[in-house]
């Protein structure tokens, strides 16, 4: 620990010279190193050597040149390290200075060992005293300040110290090369150096030396060379070996701070892996290729127990479950993954087959144990869209994991159990956390955002490869609905809350210049009206789906009005020279698609309700109200322009969607799900069938309302035709259900 008093009074002049030396040191270095590496290394390369000039002389020069390059980089680091701490010990110094010379003033002395006390104590002021009071607050603040200094200039002598013994190295005969940008990379390094040490001891380490390692990966959060130095230092068998022990050595019912950090040591892990796999160095190649190669291998830490232990794909998938790992290495992970599983029998084996080894997964959901590799690995997908576009993209993994059956290829994936004390239907219709996953990674897939990031202007703009899976995804769904898994249906009807333009260009009964009507600039999903009405059908059955797909068409809607009356020359001036006819006819068609998608989602809403599918109309409502804060999001995606002026993710409904058209609406539907008292709100409950249909009139009225045309003389003449234009999409809709699904589905509303 850094004294006070020699912190205080230290002088710093000949640090700064040292620092000055070595900054030429560098520079006569790299001088050197640049001749060796162009004068004589470059001739020796180029000579035509034989025998023992070839053999002898030739490498020895090339040791030579390397070792100016090590010297120069050596250099470097000492002069970096020298610098930093210079730096850090001249704020502390100073810092230290400010406290001690405003100590008087709030009647604080400070002692030369920086004890704190009255500037004047209490029992020996006069009557007259008229200084200042310090209470025990003010030391106990001057105190922090001081420990914070010098705690600061402690931290930087003793990361200094150890990187300049390190940097110096035992070799007499050759510079260690070591390369530290800075005192921060030094600490990183050494921290990381103690984390793998710490990582060796496996089960054996004691609870504090666990809370210790999360601390140290917790502190290097998003730090890629702590990161990297961890995976390296471990390697990757060393990283299962060490996940393993951990997951056999803490199992049971652990006291809650116990569990508590575990949990966090598996998301920090997982955090440091993620940015570890970003890093294209050969050490890390050998680490990704190591843990691919060993998915397939199982790993016994208790010997006790030699038939049983988890297999490499599950200690790895359970600690992807935080964090953005590389694109390629997602990849080639699940494509060996997927591969493994179709060679065997290992969706059984995951919970079966001798396995009933503990759980992988700390503090997970309910009936997530982390046996699944799967879900671990779909997870990861899920913060990573452009690795899970690409992986989607493949039919082949499209099909397994989503449970299309084909006539070629392998049976799709029969997703295990995940707990000792659940066993999944033979139909895999319960909610298991793995399907929860894979809506996940569909929805990073088809958005181009992490499913926790919410919607933006940028990710409204689709790439063709996305607008494909979304097609797949509408197509195959509205076939085969069981596809919609126990789950799934919020992150689908989230996926269509950003994929309304296209839902709207699938269903438009009017066509004509479907593109400047419903314009956006990424690729068109290319869906079919009739594919759209059964999954779309399909998700209002789901709370949560209704909700979403509900908040994204009332958005949507508002959005592309305000769009239209504010540019009227992309479409509506195109119509006709009649102004009133033109706003007519632009009118009638959004309104009329509105009240289509409306009419659509209240029939499977209410098909779900009259079949006790939910168990009462409150939950449709419960969802509404939650989905706030993602909602916060909706006016981000605009209308598929890129264009918005509100591009945040999620936060506060009111702040996130203030002065926008779409923001009053949504703000209406939320809120007044949220009250207790819903008559007389902008959205009420919907129970019945007309008042679904009038609450849809309304919102739709209110989206035209939110637009300069609410100042046009024959406004109400306009809501008219927009009430008009809602109906017949509503009764559309309700038609269409009965038309696509052939009568089999049939709303008690109809």
């Amino acid at each position: 620990m850094v004294a006070f008093d020699d912190l205080l009074h230290a002088r710093l002049g000949s640090m700064q010279d040292a620092v000055n030396d070595w900054t030429e040191t560098v520079k006569k270095l790299k001088t050197l190193q640049e001749k060796a590496e162009k004068g004589m290394q470059h001739k020796a390369e180029k000579a035509d050597w034989k025998g023992q000039n070839a053999g002898i002389t030739r490498p020895f020069i090339k040791k030579t040149a390397k070792e100016f390059s090590d010297a120069a980089k050596e250099a470097e680091s000492i002069r970096n390290i020298l610098r930093d701490a210079l730096a850090d010990f001249k704020m502390s110094k100073k810092k230290l200075g400010d406290i001690v010379e405003a100590a008087p003033a709030k009647g604080i002395r400070i002692g030369t060992d920086g004890s704190v006390g009255y500037l004047v104590h209490p029992d020996r002021r006069g009557k007259d005293y008229a200084g200042p009071d310090p209470k025990q607050a003010d030391f106990d603040h001057v105190r922090a300040d001081i420990k914070a200094a010098l705690d600061k200039a402690t931290e930087a002598d003793d990361v200094a110290s150890r990187a300049l013994v390190t940097l110096v190295g035992k070799d007499e005969h050759n510079f260690s090369g070591t390369d530290y940008k800075s005192l921060k990379d030094a600490k990183a390094v050494q921290d990381a150096q103690e984390f793998v040490a710490l990582s060796r001891k496996g089960a054996h380490a004691s609870p504090s030396e666990l809370a210790h390692a999360n601390h140290l990966l917790r502190e290097h959060t998003g730090d890629r060379l702590f990161a990297e130095k961890v995976a390296t230092g471990m390697g990757g068998k060393g990283t299962m070996t060490y996940w393993s022990a951990i997951v056999d050595s803490h199992q049971g019912n652990m006291p809650k701070k116990e569990l508590a950090t575990l949990k966090d040591l598996q998301k920090n892990l997982s955090l440091t892996l993620a940015a570890a796999t970003h890093s294209d160095s050969a050490e890390m190649r050998k680490w990704k290729k190591d843990v691919i190669a060993l998915g397939d291998q199982q790993f016994i830490t208790d010997r006790t127990k030699d038939t049983t232990g988890p297999f490499g794909f599950q200690i790895t998938s359970s600690l992807m479950r935080h964090g953005e790992f590389d694109q390629k290495f997602l990849n080639d992970y699940g494509d060996k993954l997927i591969d493994y599983e179709k060679d065997t029998d290992a969706p059984q084996l995951w919970s079966h087959g001798g396995q009933y080894y503990d759980a992988l997964n700390f503090g997970g959901a309910k009936n997530d144990d982390g046996k699944d590799p799967m879900t671990g690995f779909l997870e990861a997908l899920g913060h990573n869209p452009h690795a899970s576009t690409e992986f989607f993209h493949d039919k082949e993994h499209f099909d397994y994991l989503t449970g299309v059956e084909t006539k070629k290829g392998p049976e799709p994936r029969i997703w295990p159990q995940d707990s000792a004390s659940f066993v999944p239907s033979p139909d895999q219709k319960q909610q298991l956390p793995g399907f929860v996953s894979l809506g996940h990674a569909l929805e990073a897939a088809t958005t181009g955002h992490s499913y926790e990031a919410g919607p933006s202007a940028a990710s409204s703009v689709h790439s063709a490869e996305q607008a494909d899976i979304m097609n797949l995804l509408v197509t195959d769904m509205s076939k085969h609905p069981d596809l919609v898994r126990d789950g799934m249906a919020g992150s689908l009807g989230q996926i269509s809350a950003e994929y309304m333009p296209d839902i709207h260009r699938a269903i438009d009964p009017h066509k004509g210049n479907i593109e400047a009507l419903f314009p956006h600039k990424g690729s068109d999903a290319g869906l079919q009206e009739h594919d759209v009405t059964r999954f779309l059908h399909t998700l209002g059955q789901d709370p949560d789906g209704y909700a979403a797909v509900n908040l994204g068409q009332h958005q949507y809607t508002a959005s592309i009005l305000e769009y239209h009356m504010k540019h009227p020359d992309a479409y509506v001036n195109t119509l006709s020279p009649d102004r009133h006819e033109a706003l007519t006819q632009t009118i009638t068609s959004i309104s009329t698609d509105a009240g289509e998608i409306e009419g659509v989602i209240g029939s499977g809403r209410d098909y779900a309700l009259e079949h006790k599918l939910v168990e009462g109309d409150g939950a449709y409502n419960t969802a509404l109200g939650k989905a706030g804060t993602w909602a916060g999001s909706l006016a981000g995606i605009g209308i598929g322009l890129g264009t918005s002026a509100f591009s945040g993710p999620g936060g506060a409904v009111a702040s996130g969607l203030a002065g926008t058209a779409s923001g009053e609406i949504i703000n209406g539907i939320v809120q007044g799900a949220n009250r207790d008292r819903l008559d007389g709100q902008i959205y009420r409950d919907g129970q019945h069938w007309e008042v679904l249909k009038e609450d849809t009139a309304q919102t739709t009225r209110g989206s035209l309302a939110a637009t300069a045309l609410r100042h046009d003389p024959s406004f109400r003449l306009y809501k008219e035709i927009s009430d008009s234009a809602v109906d017949e999409g509503f009764r559309a809709g309700q038609s269409n259900v009965q038309k696509y699904l052939k009568g089999e589905v049939q709303s008690s509303g109809q």
